[in-house]
């Protein structure tokens, strides 16, 4: 496979990690190789590297696109709608990519800034419905591993099982808890 001929197809950024995300969606991370990238594209694993970078440099690029605008601000009334509305975006958002969430579980170093600036919403809203100290903290990793949890369960179960639907109410018995 060498070096296109001048005016043939151009690979971008973009068409490998669309590509990317199919591969990793469909088949996992261990389906996610450069090889097999190169493959679905019709180019060398060098291109792919050209553009992707290395793995985690791609898969950090993966994670950029898939969960970009997770830091949106709800527009809710209340700190606990808002905290409804965020968790059931994201928990949308992964159900979509669940084998891409498993690898920012894996390795912790991929979440990036949206991700990052989610988090910091949430904490922000346990803040502003009153939650405080350790029991923020709590309330912020029961969240997350719920959502984490029914994401990966729904994407496990038959299509079309379980849906966010299926996911607010228990995610509303827990915020009203809240006082």
């Amino acid at each position: 496979m060498g070096r296109p001929p001048k005016g043939s197809r151009i690979l971008s950024k973009d068409d490998v990690l669309d590509k990317a995300l199919q591969l990793l969606d469909k088949g996992g991370s261990k389906a996610l190789t450069f090889k097999a990238l190169a493959d679905a594209l019709g180019v060398t694993p060098m291109a792919v590297a050209h553009h992707a970078g290395t793995r985690d440099e791609m898969i950090a690029s993966l994670v950029a696109k898939a969960f970009g605008g997770s830091d949106t601000p709800s527009e809710a009334a209340t700190p606990k709608l808002r905290l409804r509305d965020l968790m059931a975006r994201y928990c949308t958002q992964v159900t979509r990519h669940p084998e891409l969430a498993k690898c920012i579980l894996e390795n912790p170093s991929l979440i990036g800034p949206s991700l990052t600036g989610l988090t910091r919403l949430i904490e922000a809203e346990i803040t502003a419905a009153g939650v405080k100290g350790a029991e923020a903290r709590t309330l912020l990793c029961l969240l997350v591993d719920y959502t984490h949890g029914f994401a990966f369960a729904a994407t496990a179960a038959p299509a079309g099982a379980l849906s966010v639907d299926e996911f607010t109410p228990a995610l509303d018995w827990v915020l009203d808890r809240i006082e």
